[in-house]
């Protein structure tokens, strides 16, 4: 029976479980995610085939690779388009949905989609041209100029081709080629965080009592970490709370940004930092709850497009958040909407280590904070009402409901499939 394919590159929880949820509801689908990239969620890849046979397609490239280097990754990511087009070609979907492609897979994905006529959705998550171009401008100068207006063009080019664009704020539609626009092929579809997956939990807990964090006051990040993370943040913080020996900054991460930051750590004596792999899934509520203060330092050149999915799983947790990120930030506006956090210029160091201070030493606004945070991902975050939504971008775009074998004898009998366009 062809599927609706979600493909996630960046592997994320949120969309799985959509998808997962999809498929008990009766509907065809498959999500296919990368083995290969080095992210905090392949720490539970291997459990999610085991439970979801039907629906998980794991690709693999020829080897793991990160975030940082730029021969490594492009190479990583030419190889990996490749192998996730030989299992589109054995599994043909119906439709495919794509979440945080790069633009190189988007380039192989797209091509093989439109030579077959089988829709297209963009699912755009980051403005992956005004990153490149800010980003390798700043690294490369002139020729990181160059590909940058390279990688913009192209990234419109691939919007325009899609049959539909979701989008993850409104902010994003102004930067939409006007084909979509005009023609009204976009939807904006606000991301969430699985709260059903992240209790909030006591910060004496079994994780942090294994990591002897349970009797000190953290301050943790914890995700990816590459070129829009303004990583020098982390050893001025450590700096900061050198003279406070129950204050410990926690970096939970894995790659070439963790290894630096686990070196420069040990270059500079500072103890109170501590750099910790990614951790299984099941993990993270402990992880996150372990937490006096969550932080989120985006570079300066990433603080306006880059919607960290992070803040939202920070919100679930019920701890108060500093982010690094421009105002206009959808992640930003969220957090200062629900009360859950503090937001502070990025490249302003001084003023999130100062900001990380006055929480630090008033427990109270940590506590007021932490349950508004929690209160409004409570009562935001529903992957009922994000499915139904989700289905309706789908038959916008053309991909119909038809009947189909149901995932479990309670649920309806239908499928996704194209209606033909």
């Amino acid at each position: 029976m062809p599927t609706t394919a979600l493909i996630d590159y960046g592997c994320h929880s949120f969309t799985f479980r959509l998808a997962s949820h999809l498929q008990t509801q009766g509907f065809a689908m498959s999500y296919v995610a990368n083995g290969s990239l080095e992210s905090p969620n392949l720490k539970s890849l291997p459990d999610w085939e085991s439970r979801y046979p039907d629906l998980i397609r794991i690709v693999h490239s020829k080897k793991p690779y990160g975030k940082l280097s730029l021969r490594d990754r492009m190479s990583g990511e030419i190889d990996w388009a490749s192998r996730c087009i030989e299992m589109l070609e054995a599994e043909p979907p119906s439709a495919i949905v794509a979440s945080c492609l790069p633009i190189t897979v988007v380039a192989k994905v797209q091509s093989w989609a439109r030579r077959r006529h089988i829709p297209f959705v963009y699912w755009l998550q980051d403005l992956q041209g005004i990153a490149i171009a800010e980003l390798l401008g700043k690294r490369l100068g002139h020729a990181g100029h160059v590909f940058g207006w390279l990688a913009k063009n192209l990234e419109l080019a691939f919007l325009r081709r899609s049959n539909h664009v979701i989008t993850i704020a409104y902010a994003h539609e102004e930067f939409l080629p006007a084909q979509i626009r005009n023609t009204g092929r976009f939807t904006t579809l606000e991301n969430w965080a699985n709260i059903e997956d992240i209790p909030r939990l006591p910060r004496e807990n079994d994780w942090s009592i294994r990591r002897r964090l349970d009797n000190t006051v953290n301050i943790v990040y914890s995700g990816t970490l590459g070129f829009k993370h303004d990583l020098k943040v982390f050893p001025a913080l450590a700096a900061a709370f050198r003279d406070r020996p129950n204050v410990r900054i926690v970096v939970v991460s894995s790659g070439a940004a963790a290894d630096f930051l686990a070196a420069e750590a040990s270059r500079s004596a500072l103890n109170n930092l501590i750099v910790l792999p990614f951790q299984p899934y099941e993990e993270l509520p402990a992880v996150l709850a372990s937490a006096a203060v969550l932080i989120a330092p985006l570079d300066p050149s990433a603080g306006s497009f880059c919607v960290p999915s992070k803040v939202l799983s920070y919100l679930c947790a019920g701890r108060p958040s500093v982010l690094a990120i421009d105002g206009a930030n959808p992640a930003a506006q969220m957090i200062e909407s629900a009360g859950g956090g503090v937001t502070v210029r990025p490249g302003n160091t001084e003023g999130l280590v100062e900001a990380v201070r006055r929480l630090i030493d008033d427990p109270l606004a940590r506590d007021q904070m932490g349950q508004a945070a929690r209160a409004y991902a409570e009562a935001t975050f529903s992957v009922e009402n994000v499915s139904k939504r989700f289905l309706r971008i789908l038959e916008t775009a053309g991909i119909r409901a038809v009947g189909a074998r149901p995932a479990s004898p309670a649920a309806t009998s239908i499928a996704l499939d194209c209606d033909g366009n």
